[in-house]
Parts: structure tokens; C-alpha cells; sequence
């Protein structure tokens, strides 16, 4: 499976559209914050920090993906944000899941899956030999 085949079920397990968009604001000196997940009544929103790797961008993106896979948007610990972006009102957010504490709970549960799912990606593609001799 690729990145956008999995997007595609995960929209279409969701029942509605998901964007995704590069932040450049995320990139700071603290590098805190890496993503972020918005959950609104229309559609999903992905935001992601700028990276000039395309694995670092991809591994960013499994792990929002994770997030709404594991349904982490149920949890009582997801806030509901207070006026995160402009252009986007507080009732189109429903709920939101910023990846800056990766010690937290739910945070290290998307990032195992959201590693799983990176490796599974690697994996596509490769033939048997490849699986068994590298």
C-alpha cells in the first residue's frame, strides 16, 4: 500500500475528505511542534511541519494518520481548539491533536503505528528474495 492509497481508506473509513498542508511556520528552533490534526464536521485537516526529506514529511503525515486510525478524536483529553488558524473557526473544529509531546500516551501509540505503517510502505514492492536477503 502507498501513502495515498492509505489516505484514500482513511478518508473513506472517516466519511469525508481530508486536506493536508505544509506550515511553514511549524519550523522553529524547538521543532515542538511537528504536525497537527483537525478534526472538523467537513473534513479532516492534516498540517505538518516543512521537511526537505520526503520520509521525514511521510512519517509526519502517518502519524496524524494514526491518530484518526486509532480514533483518538474520542479521547476526553483532545481539546477543542480556540482560534488555532486563521480562516478556520472554532466551530468548524470540532476537535484537534498537536503532536508536540511525543511522551504522551497517545502520542506514542500513533507513533508505533504510524511506524508500523512506515514499514509496511517500505515494504511494498519488494520481491521475496528482496524480503528475505535485503
Amino acid at each position: 500500500m502507498t501513502l495515498d492509497q492509505l489516505i484514500s481508506r482513511v478518508q473513506a473509513a472517516r466519511g469525508k475528505p481530508m486536506e493536508i498542508h505544509e506550515l511553514p511556520e511549524l519550523a522553529n528552533e524547538t521543532g515542538a511542534l511537528c504536525g497537527l490534526w483537525l478534526d472538523t464536521v467537513e473534513k479532516d485537516i492534516v498540517i505538518h511541519a516543512p521537511s526537505s526529506s520526503a520520509l521525514h514529511r511521510q512519517q509526519f503525515l502517518l502519524h496524524e494518520l494514526a491518530h484518526m486510525i486509532l480514533l483518538h478524536d474520542r479521547d476526553d483529553k483532545v481539546f477543542t481548539p480556540r482560534g488555532i488558524l486563521p480562516g478556520i473557526t472554532t466551530v468548524a473544529v470540532v476537535k484537534a491533536l498537536a503532536r508536540d509531546n511525543i511522551n504522551d500516551e497517545l502520542e506514542l501509540a500513533a507513533e508505533a503505528l504510524a511506524d508500523e505503517m512506515a514499514a509496511a510502505i517500505r515494504r511494498r514492492g519488494q520481491s521475496r528474495f528482496s524480503e528475505v536477503f535485503g
